[in-house]
């Protein structure tokens, strides 16, 4: 058994020893080091940045590593419409909830650690030298979270404090805040039955009602994590009045977030997304 997935392989540790520039991404997401809460220099940085490999290197030779075949032979279940993981790969997303992991490139306001958003795929590689459904589907915890808030930034309803480096509000805080928390992860929606690769020729349709409100419907396949809580969905949306319409192919595409379901009261779940079933791969 590996002692640690980080140590053991030399060819990462090339890269991200010595082949990336840390220092500059580190002095970006740091806002110039000018978080009250967060490190005052590079060395700090990078040395903070270096226990977070190590540890998931020692976490995956330890908790992954010696599962993989197991994750494998038990699979998931959709059982009520609502699919589960097997017991050990439920006991490894527990453990990476504890390591606090899902919001490892999420602002620290929003609960996160703040690292450049390369130490995430960093934490991936190390995962998926270990089993790659673990490192596929915990990238989509801080993976959506980060989209989500860049969706924000770029339509302007984030604000910012530039003295003090922070983010004083951003449009999905909740949902960011409910991912980083580990109650909840998402995923992309883009295939489909008779679309893959090819986009233009999605059929799923966003149409939009007399009082501005959109509704998404269609079938989506092979979707990876596809039982998270929130979808980025691609859907038609502009009619075409034939294929030479510009609108036919890529142009009349937009992209939603949808909620797959909402946890009541009452303790009950309503789904707004139907699961047909699980896919049956290796």
């Amino acid at each position: 058994m590996a002692a640690n997935v980080y140590q053991d392989n030399e060819d990462l540790r090339f890269y991200v020893e010595r082949g990336l520039d840390w220092a500059s991404l580190v002095e970006v997401s740091e806002w110039l080091y000018r978080a009250p809460d967060g490190p005052k220099d590079a060395e700090e940085a990078l040395g903070f940045l270096q226990e977070i490999f190590e540890l998931v290197g020692t976490f995956v030779a330890r908790e992954i590593v010696p599962f993989a075949e197991e994750i494998d032979h038990e699979k998931v279940k959709l059982d009520g419409g609502e699919v589960t993981f097997g017991p050990r790969q439920a006991r490894i997303f527990e453990k990476i909830n504890e390591l606090g992991l899902h919001g490892l490139c999420v602002p620290r306001e929003l609960g996160g650690l703040n690292a450049p958003l390369l130490a995430l795929q960093v934490v991936n590689e190390l995962m998926s030298r270990g089993d790659v459904s673990v490192a596929a589907h915990n990238g989509f915890h801080c993976g959506m979270a980060m989209a989500m808030l860049v969706y924000s930034v770029r339509e302007g309803t984030t604000e910012v404090d530039p003295q003090a480096g922070v983010i004083t509000k951003t449009r999905f805080a909740d949902y960011i805040e409910e991912i980083v928390a580990g109650e909840a992860w998402g995923c992309m929606d883009i295939t489909e039955p008779d679309a893959g690769s090819d986009m233009a020729k999605l059929r799923c349709v966003g149409e939009q009602d007399e009082d501005g409100q959109w509704f998404v419907s269609g079938t989506k396949i092979f979707i990876t994590s596809g039982h998270g809580k929130y979808h980025f969905v691609i859907a038609r949306t502009e009619a075409a009045s034939d294929d030479d319409d510009p609108m036919a192919g890529l142009g009349g595409l937009s992209m939603f977030l949808v909620p797959a379901y909402e946890d009541l009261e009452d303790g009950t779940r309503r789904r707004l997304v139907e699961i047909g079933r699980v896919e049956d791969t290796l």
